[in-house]
């Protein structure tokens, strides 16, 4: 027979064949089980595996089918039930058309009777290690399960090589299963050798003075070595903004000397970087801003930057000199000068300021003490006038939670203190306390409970040679909504709102998310700006749309002034993160 032959019979064997093989439709039913024994059950069985293959026959159905009994009892194992009854069927409820059935009952679970664990006395010394060893998903008296028991010794390798025991081994590890007696005995045993420490740390770039670079890494040479701490340094150095490239990684580690040397390379990044921004909201109308920053002036780590702002309301132009501190990953000093011009409803005020402040870290907190001077110009109804300050000031602030541009549940909290006195270099006395709270629960998947309040107090006898600037008003799209910016407070004899000596507000709000980015709110708000904590609060409430941006949320409110005649409806238009 020629080729030519051989081939037009192949040719005519598949073209025959296949409408026979395709015609095999097979569905696979499990019964008595739950999902993930259920999961297992399917990866395990061959008939699961191949019931779309197009080689399928009901001849090979039928042995994968007699195999299944088989397969089903070794992926029940693993979750400690030897013992299973397993009842199959094979139907064929119509020409071409095959159901498997199987029906599980998965029998005694296997008891662990027996279970040591022995820790190296190095191991036993170390807290991570007896955390671990107290809270061991495998016990005595529960359940043997396979996958729990490897997952105990993965789980003490890596906590040894997260914490430097390079030499670590297990000595026994070991499963002892009597299916007559139907109990398993669990052994390890695993000694950690001697902890390494951190060697030399490398650092390869040539733009900040190695000695502040050294105040960013987390540990000393000699040291206990902590993988943790490496992966510190490595998020210490990207959020100094001196690099646009940071790699850390630990060396070899040198038996000899037990040491471990880090190696980290830096790429700097560019000296200049601008941005630019567009925008509107509801309390400032159309807006825009430009900035410039050079996040590395010298040697020393020294940055600046300027920023100018322009909206409907006013303008505004600052500049910021930032010099790293004590610990230069929280800690810095800020030289600031900046003019402020604003016109709102109620007040008319170009503020120039001069100052200095020390942010740094607390803890978990963050603090602020800062000492400016400040020039302003000012009309606010009948009251006018050119006044001098010098304000010392000290702020706290602290956030709970994580992902703070969309967040699920977390907490925001600040408070401050400021004032003036004439006998130093100031026009008016003055003492202010303000601060703010704000809370964000997820109630399920889908839906957020959001509550926020902010409150203040004044006390001076000469409120009305305050400048706009320190006096409280109330209204707006983070205050009252259903108001116009700043548009409340105490009024006038001519009913013009002269700002308040106090302040409070606070809002609830639910917001369900309707699937991907976009999300509804319904929410109500009551404050106020005023003299006397008797004094009635205003109120609004309203319906929201949300949509999640790369920049935090967007909420387009719609809100009615409830305690106005009429009601009267605003909307209001805010961007920004959740905390």
């Amino acid at each position: 027979m020629c080729k030519m032959q051989k081939w037009l019979l192949t040719l005519v064997a598949c073209v025959f064949c296949n409408p026979l093989v395709a015609q095999i439709s097979l569905s696979v039913e499990i019964r008595g089980v739950e999902a993930d024994f259920e999961n297992n059950v399917r990866l395990y069985l061959s008939l699961e595996q191949q019931k779309n293959s197009p080689l399928l026959t009901e001849g090979r159905l039928k042995r994968l089918h007699d195999k299944a009994t088989e397969e089903i009892a070794n992926a029940l194992k693993p979750y400690g039930y030897y013992r299973p009854e397993i009842n199959g069927e094979l139907n064929q409820p119509g020409p071409g058309q095959w159901q498997a059935i199987y029906t599980i009952d998965k029998g005694p679970a296997l008891p662990v009777v027996e279970f040591e664990l022995i820790l190296g006395e190095e191991l036993k010394q170390d807290p991570a290690f007896s955390d671990l060893a107290a809270n061991l998903p495998l016990q005595q008296g529960g359940v043997f399960n396979h996958l729990e028991y490897e997952s105990i010794k993965n789980n003490l390798a890596e906590l040894a090589a997260t914490r430097g025991y390079f030499e670590a081994r297990f000595v026994k590890h070991r499963v002892e299963i009597d299916l007559d007696s139907y109990e398993a005995r669990v052994r390890l045993h695993y000694e950690g050798g001697p902890r390494y420490n951190f060697g030399e740390v490398s650092l390869q770039q040539d733009v900040i003075d190695p000695a502040l670079l050294q105040r960013y890494i987390p540990f000393k040479q000699g040291e206990p070595y902590n993988l943790n701490q490496v992966i510190e340094l490595q998020y210490a150095l990207n959020d100094s903004d001196y690099f646009s490239r940071v790699e850390v990684s630990p060396g070899q580690p040198q038996a000899a000397s037990q040491e471990v040397p880090v190696n980290v390379r830096l790429t700097p990044r560019k000296p200049h970087r601008y941005t630019l921004g567009l925008g509107y909201g509801t309390d400032t109308g159309a807006r825009a801003k430009f900035g410039w920053e050079m996040p590395r002036l010298n040697r020393s780590g020294h940055r600046i930057s300027t920023d100018a702002r322009v909206s409907e309301i006013g303008y505004s132009l600052g500049v910021r000199y930032r010099v790293p501190v004590l610990d230069p990953r929280t800690d810095q000093i800020i030289y600031s000068a900046g003019v402020v011009n604003e016109e709102t409803d109620t007040s008319e005020s170009t503020l120039r300021t001069v100052g200095v402040s020390l942010n740094r870290g607390r803890g978990q907190w963050r603090e602020s003490i800062g000492l400016h001077y400040q020039q302003e110009d000012f009309v606010v109804a009948e009251d006018q006038g050119d006044s001098t300050l010098l304000i010392p000031s000290v702020d706290w602030s602290r956030t709970w939670g994580r992902g703070f541009v969309h967040v699920l549940d977390g907490v925001r909290f600040d408070i401050g203190l400021r004032g003036a006195s004439e006998q130093l270099v100031s026009d008016t006395d003055f003492y202010q306390v303000q601060g703010g709270l704000k809370g964000i629960i997820s109630l399920g998947a889908n839906n957020r409970f959001i509550a926020r309040g902010r409150f203040g107090s004044t006390v001076t006898d000469e409120f009305n040679q305050l400048p706009s600037s320190v006096r409280f008003f109330a209204g707006g799209a983070q205050s009252v909504r259903g108001y116009a910016y700043e548009s409340l407070g105490p009024v006038d004899d001519s009913g013009r709102v002269v700002g308040g000596k106090h302040l409070m507000t606070g809002s609830i709000e639910f917001e369900h998310s309707l699937g991907g980015k976009w999300g509804v709110a319904v929410f109500y708000d009551a404050g106020n700006a005023i003299d006397d904590f008797d004094e009635k609060l205003e109120r609004g409430a309203g319906l929201g749309l949300r949509w999640k941006s790369p920049i935090g949320p967007v909420r387009i409110d719609f809100a009615s002034a409830i305690t106005r005649p009429g009601d009267p409806w605003r909307i209001h238009i805010n961007i920004g993160p959740d905390l």
